[in-house]
């Protein structure tokens, strides 16, 4: 709307056309007069035929003027000037509803173009209410003989002589009002000439309310832009690797590891077991470098068959495989600019691999379904929690991929072997989840504490997470978490209290329990994973987690 400042014009143009039509009609009727015997009367109506002719010029120039900007300022500027020309006055205002309707003060001018503060421009409100209220224009051309305004003060002290208000009326509301007046008598307009005026104030009342919208959405635009920029520093906040929490030597070390490669393109991998932190050490690379202003994408690369995952790579085409209703752009395009995440890059189908290896060696891809590439200029950053190497000796993947991931590798240390970061990190989720659930001031009791640097952590972090959240949810109104609010943890490695049964089998259920739960958290939960590593069928493995109630984590 804002974009096309002629829409809605259509009121004028018919108004201005009917305006011409008149002043056609008289002249036909002067052809046929009698009057044209009369030399006289003949000039002096040919001279106010063409008198209307002038100011309907006028009202056209003046027109296209008022369509030729946007810019509210510049236009009321533009409506004031246009206005004393037209009346032939000496300076003029213009006032416009604000959002409760009151009219305002917004500009005052005078014939030379020059701009006059409010304070200066005195005027009789009696019209300016007048003509806001009934939504009609009003002309005087003589205020010394207009009794309703001639004994006004501000009409005394100034002399006034002429003028003249005009209403701008939108959707049959009065939005504003347009000013001007003389200390002197014009025969440059009269009377006849309100028709004019009248046509100037529905197209100023229409180019107002277009520069309006248009300011509104260029500060939609605007306010858009600075959400957006304050967003991604907050996420460049949020990710930056010194909000990684670790004092330990590896992590400082790897802390350098990100400083030095983050300003680069360099592809990184990175190892490590789940719940270690993979994905976040990825966003501390991308959100510390030049590619921060674009998108970071993440995609699991084990979570979904090969099909669909060359699809969400790549992109496809229309028709290229059933249920392709559409052209579709992948993440290597969406990325474009930015940085792309391939988490479980191991778990990556090996005739994909050979698509991803092209992609990096030539910086394009192509659509399934199309024989083009496409340009693309992203950064890989791809993470695995397998030994790629025996994976590579294997056969189960390319030897050349990965030579092209492993550029800078960094290895993420379980949490086991970083005993000295898990206070810290206790410390920071205490804060974290007590803010949410409005928990503050709780502490970790000394048998607690010995309890969690006890445990192994077979989740790492994201279990010590978890395990914190729990405990803060459970805890009440307790200040001090204690080690009964941890009853799941272990007290020391492979040590199981089997006092706690009374026969044999209580035992022996206790330990066969144990041992599950140790497998499930090896393989991150997954059953048929555990069920091959303890050498038992997927479904005795299912039929014990449901017999001893194991919540898989």
């Amino acid at each position: 709307m804002a974009g096309n400042p002629t829409d809605g014009m259509d009121k004028s143009p018919g108004k201005s056309d009917e305006l011409f039509s008149d002043v056609e009609s008289e002249l036909d009727e002067l052809e046929k007069s009698d009057d044209v015997r009369r030399g006289e009367t003949l000039a002096m109506k040919l001279e106010q035929t063409q008198h209307r002719l002038d100011k309907l010029e006028m009202l056209i120039v003046i027109t296209q003027s008022l369509n030729s900007t946007l810019n509210l300022n510049e236009l009321l500027q533009n409506i004031i000037d246009s206005v004393i020309k037209l009346a032939d006055s000496d300076r003029g205002f213009l006032m416009l509803a604000n959002r409760k309707g009151e009219l305002e003060f917004r500009i005052a001018r005078d014939r030379d173009e020059e701009c006059l503060k409010k304070e200066d421009f005195t005027v009789s409100h009696s019209i300016i209410n007048d003509v806001s209220g009934s939504g009609e224009p009003l002309y005087i051309s003589d205020i010394l003989e207009d009794g309703r305004f001639r004994d006004q003060k501000s009409v005394i002290d100034l002399s006034l002589r002429t003028a003249i208000c005009l209403p701008l009326i939108l959707e049959e509301k009065v939005i504003g009002v347009i000013y001007t007046d003389s200390n002197r008598l014009s025969t440059k307009f009269t009377k006849n000439d309100m028709p004019i005026a009248s046509a100037f104030a529905v197209q100023a009342a229409i180019a107002i309310e277009n520069a309006r919208l248009h300011g509104e959405l260029i500060l939609s635009k605007e306010n858009l832009a600075k959400e957006n920029i304050q967003l991604k520093q907050e996420l460049s906040e949020k990710y930056e690797f010194s909000g990684i929490i670790g004092k330990s030597k590896q992590m400082q070390e790897i802390f350098s590891t990100i400083q030095k490669v983050a300003p680069l393109d360099s592809t990184v991998l990175i190892h490590g077991e789940t719940g270690t932190g993979k994905e976040l050490i990825a966003r501390a690379i991308h959100f510390n470098g030049p590619r921060k202003v674009n998108q970071l994408v993440t995609i699991n690369c084990g979570a979904m068959p090969a099909e669909l995952l060359e699809s969400e790579l790549f992109g496809h085409k229309k028709g290229s495989f059933t249920g392709a209703s559409s052209d579709k752009a992948g993440l290597f395009e969406t990325a474009t600019g930015g940085t792309i995440f391939l988490d479980e890059i191991g778990d990556m189908p090996q005739p994909l691999q050979v698509k991803l290896l092209r992609a990096i060696q030539e910086g394009e891809i192509r659509r399934v379904g199309e024989n083009s590439p496409r340009k693309v200029d992203i950064r890989i950053i791809s993470a695995t929690n397998r030994n790629l190497t025996e994976d590579v000796e294997s056969g189960k993947f390319r030897q050349d991929l990965y030579y092209r991931l492993n550029v800078v590798p960094i290895t993420l240390p379980p949490l086991r072997e970083r005993e000295a970061d898990i206070l810290l990190l206790v410390e920071h989720f205490l804060v974290k989840y007590g803010k949410k659930m409005n928990k503050t001031d709780v502490h970790i009791a000394p048998n607690a504490v010995k309890l969690l640097l006890g445990s192994k952590w077979p989740g790492n972090v994201r279990e010590l997470e978890n395990t914190i959240e729990r405990a803060l949810a459970l805890c009440g109104d307790s200040k001090l978490l204690t080690d009964e609010h941890f009853p799941q943890l272990i007290p020391e490695a492979g040590v199981i209290k089997l006092d706690e049964g009374r026969t044999l089998k209580d035992r022996m259920q206790k330990v066969e329990k144990q041992i599950i739960i140790e497998a499930l958290d090896k393989t991150g939960g997954k059953v048929t994973k555990a069920a091959e590593l303890l050498d038992v069928t997927r479904q005795h493995l299912h039929n014990k987690i449901n017999q001893y109630g194991i919540t898989r984590r």
